[in-house]
């Protein structure tokens, strides 16, 4: 009996309580003053629960609450609905009338005239100018209508280690890298079994990558990779330090710091946010790192948020595209988005013998990046930046590009993410597919045509469209007008090919079964001039093998490509955030990062960043992925 009255008590309570009003929304110093949760339930937990679940429970919803809905919701469409309405009552009012037959009538036969004098071409009638008129505004009207909202970039920051020029004083998250500090743990790095996780060719492996990685030593590893002594913890690394609080304290430092930069340099409230986006390919826990900003910064409820995951080093653009399509809709008119970039690394250190995942741990290090898109036509005036075009091109069809960038298992059982051979292939072929796409777009009419006639001119030469028309076009491509035009460079008078020095690779050899042919040799497929549509590249920074590669494929000055490179000096590959460290670089220096890293490049005249310049941001990741934005700038901030 005893235990039936204390069970009946418990019930009366719990739904006392659930009948009060809800408690108020919980602060920071409230966070802060309330002590941690017990470590283990009490015993009578799940019998609670299971009271909990039995008991009716009364949902209280505030008149304020309801109100602040309806507040919400665009007061304009409410007022053109009203409009429309009361207009169409007042049409029908005023033209009821019995007796005004003849008068329809005759109406009707005007506008019956006016239309065939606009179809006949009548000049001096003025109900077809009438009608050419109204057909001229109502074109001009759905036009306006259908153009999409512009996109501003407000600003951007970048999490900047205080140790890095230019970083941030007060950001301390991170350990730099330094090269014996980095040899010295993978040495002392224990596996559960208290084995060493690298043997010493994988240590040696590693040495060399990061000697020649063009990365310095003032990059960043988060600090449970780069514990306060070495070789701290051991066999119990992966349960110390390497874990999940571990990440999620990785992530916090370096988001939340660059979120916090940029509301405080715009002047943004947290909860003036309407969207937000995280990208993180290997680090997605539950709940999201979206959610980890919501609840951090104490974003409204009707926030939406999205996690990215898995995209790789191209998901900066890719999320700059998906908030590009969420502000253009109609239902996000006035909108903030915050969109953020980063990749997590504590979880993700391979600690095992494969060379193709070894490559990770000595090109990737920390960093993140935070944006501030808007569709506010008020924020004009003070962006820096406006979103031009995003063109993105997924290879995932092929097996081959599938897996180029592949985590998984070795044969040891460690999970790390593994580097096809092809990469750098696979690569330049969703390069080549990108700029087809963009090229039509951002390229001067000029540089299309060329683009064109060469295409044309390789398929006539190659015999496709007959015997006849091959030897036409052979001939034809060699006039002194044409060669220019088409891209034709004949070899000097089949000059024998000197041979390669030792070490070198020499020429390319033709494929296999296609035979060699000079002439098709003399009229190679056309590059266009990418710095005629672009003031500024900012090129992924996947290594140093990758900016060599963009550089020579499309055929760019030494100088182009130095904000990149300076960027893998400073912070090394940083993932996707990594061509927003680059676009800071062009901000703070311009044409002259060659001078701020060694053997760097320069232009002979220097430039900075101006109003109107053209920023073309490309990046490869995962999939495999080729993403392209196209900014113009708008303001040169001081």
């Amino acid at each position: 009996a005893s235990r039936t009255t204390t069970k009946h008590a418990r019930m009366a309570s719990l739904t006392r309580r659930n009948r009060s009003a809800l408690p108020p929304l919980r602060t920071r110093s409230d966070d802060a003053a309330r002590p941690a949760p017990a470590a283990e339930p009490d015993d009578d937990a799940f019998e609670k629960a299971s009271e909990w679940a039995r008991v009716s429970h009364e949902w209280i919803t505030q008149r304020v609450d309801l109100v602040r809905g309806f507040l919400a919701r665009d007061l304009t469409e409410y007022l053109l609905r009203a409009s429309l309405l009361l207009l169409s009552g007042y049409a029908v009012y005023l033209a009821w009338c019995e007796s005004c037959k003849a008068e329809y009538t005759e109406y009707l036969a005007a506008v019956r005239d006016a239309l065939v004098d606009f179809a006949t071409l009548s000049r001096g009638s003025l109900s077809a100018a009438v009608v050419a008129v109204s057909l001229t505004v109502w074109l001009l009207t759905v036009r306006y209508m259908r153009s999409p909202a512009p996109i501003y970039l407000v600003d951007f920051k970048t999490y900047r280690h205080k140790d890095v020029a230019g970083g941030d004083p007060s950001a301390e998250a991170g350990e730099p890298v330094v090269y014996d500090r980095f040899l010295e743990e993978s040495r002392l790095a224990r596996n559960p079994l208290d084995q060493p996780c690298f043997s010493e060719q994988s240590i040696e492996f590693q040495e060399k990558i990061m000697k020649t990685s063009g990365i310095s030593e003032a990059s960043i590893f988060p600090p449970a990779i780069f514990p306060p002594t070495c070789g701290q913890y051991g066999k119990d690394a992966e349960r110390l330090a390497l874990n999940m609080r571990g990440a999620r304290d990785e992530a916090e430092a370096m988001m939340c710091r660059a979120v916090e930069q940029l509301l405080e340099s715009t002047g943004t409230a947290p909860e003036d946010i309407g969207i937000v986006i995280v990208n993180c390919s290997l680090f997605c826990p539950t709940p999201s790192l979206s959610a980890m900003l919501v609840n951090r910064f104490r974003m409204r409820s009707d926030v939406l948020s999205f996690n990215l995951g898995g995209m790789g080093c191209s998901a900066s653009v890719i999320s700059i595209d998906l908030a590009r399509r969420l502000l253009r809709s109609h239902e996000q008119r006035n909108t903030l988005a915050l969109v953020v970039s980063t990749e997590n690394i504590t979880q993700n250190w391979y600690r095992g013998n494969d060379r193709s995942m070894l490559l990770s741990n000595c090109l990737f290090r920390c960093g993140a990046a935070a944006m501030l898109l808007s569709n506010r036509r008020r924020d004009a005036g003070r962006a820096r930046f406006k979103l031009c075009h995003t063109v993105r091109t997924h290879m995932g069809k092929e097996d081959s590009c599938y897996r180029s960038v592949y985590q998984e298992e070795d044969a040891d059982g460690i999970r790390g993410v593994r580097l096809s051979k092809q990469i750098m292939q696979i690569a330049g072929d969703a390069l080549k597919r990108n700029i087809t796409n963009l090229g039509p777009l951002v390229l001067p009419v000029t540089e299309q045509v060329k683009f064109f006639l060469n295409i044309v001119a390789r398929g006539a030469a190659r015999g496709k469209a007959g015997g006849l028309i091959q030897a036409a076009a052979r001939a034809a491509i060699q006039l002194p007008g044409v060669r220019s035009l088409v891209g034709f460079r004949p070899d000097p008078a089949d000059h024998p090919v000197p041979s390669p020095a030792r070490g070198s690779r020499g020429p390319p050899s033709p494929k296999p079964g296609k035979p060699d042919d000079p002439f098709l040799r003399s009229l190679p497929p056309y590059v266009p001039d990418f710095t005629k549509a672009f003031e500024w590249i900012c090129v992924h920074t996947g290594g140093r093998a990758v900016i060599d590669a963009m550089e020579q494929n499309l055929a760019l000055p030494s100088h182009y490509l130095e904000p990149s490179r300076l960027s893998l000096y400073r912070y090394g590959n940083v993932s996707s955030a990594s061509i927003w460290y680059e676009l800071e670089l062009i901000a703070e220096h311009g044409n002259q990062c060659g001078a701020h890293r060694p053997d760097g490049n320069l232009p002979a005249v220097e430039r900075k960043l101006r109003r109107g310049d053209r920023i073309w941001q490309i990046a490869f990741g995962s999939g495999f992925k080729c993403n392209s934005a196209v900014w113009q700038c708008m303001r040169v901030s001081k």
